[in-house]
């Protein structure tokens, strides 16, 4: 990462107990407002905001790099974004992509290589969980799903301890459980190789108990 994810601080905030909030990929008047990074290799990460009627504020924040190394995975981290137990919800539109179409949702981020994150690709029609550490892959869950490239598309992520359930435009996939990261973290957008998304609206409230 450019710079530091978590400090202690940070730790110490999280997303109100009873209401979701907005976790900031975005402003109004149309700049990044999340932390760019980079796990593995390849290119810098070059998220910017684009124009989409549809996304908030006519918004939307899009990884343009176009670097097709399949290798290469891009997040973008909202710092004031902090949790452990979740209930996140991330719209996105792939939009274009040949080696991926990948919308990752990104959450308990200790660093750029330290995390979770649940993926959804237009290409192969796949939707997966999986657990980043030191930088290195390990798949979780997995299930095939109708993810239409142009299409706006819904992907959920309910983490309570080390259980998580996702779910893609409001059918539940699949569950998974892994004991290896509890502790809060942030939460963020992931891509992969060339692929251009447009990620919009990315909510996050405690889950249903």
């Amino acid at each position: 990462m450019r710079c530091s994810l978590l400090v202690l601080a940070c730790l110490l905030v999280s997303f109100p107990a009873t209401a979701q909030m907005v976790v900031p990929l975005t402003t109004a008047d149309g700049r990044v407002a999340c932390t760019q990074g980079l796990t593995g290799i390849g290119r810098p990460a070059d998220w910017q905001a684009v124009a989409d009627a549809d996304a908030p504020d006519g918004w939307a924040l899009a990884e343009m790099a176009r670097d097709p190394d399949p290798l290469r995975f891009p997040l973008c981290i909202s710092e004031p974004a902090v949790g452990r137990d979740l209930d996140a919800t991330l719209r996105f539109k792939p939009v274009d992509g040949v080696r991926a179409r990948i919308a990752g949702l990104v959450f308990r981020a200790q660093s750029g290589n330290d995390y979770y994150v649940a993926r959804a690709d237009a290409l192969d029609n796949t939707v997966r969980l999986y657990r980043l550490d030191k930088g290195k892959r390990s798949q979780l869950g997995s299930k095939e799903a109708d993810v239409e490239a142009g299409k706006w598309h819904s992907l959920r992520v309910v983490a309570v301890l080390d259980r998580f359930e996702v779910s893609l435009d409001g059918k539940s996939l699949f569950t998974a459980t892994d004991r290896s990261l509890v502790a809060a973290g942030a939460l963020g957008v992931w891509s992969q190789a060339d692929s251009v998304t447009h990620f919009g609206s990315f909510l996050v409230g405690p889950p249903l108990r």
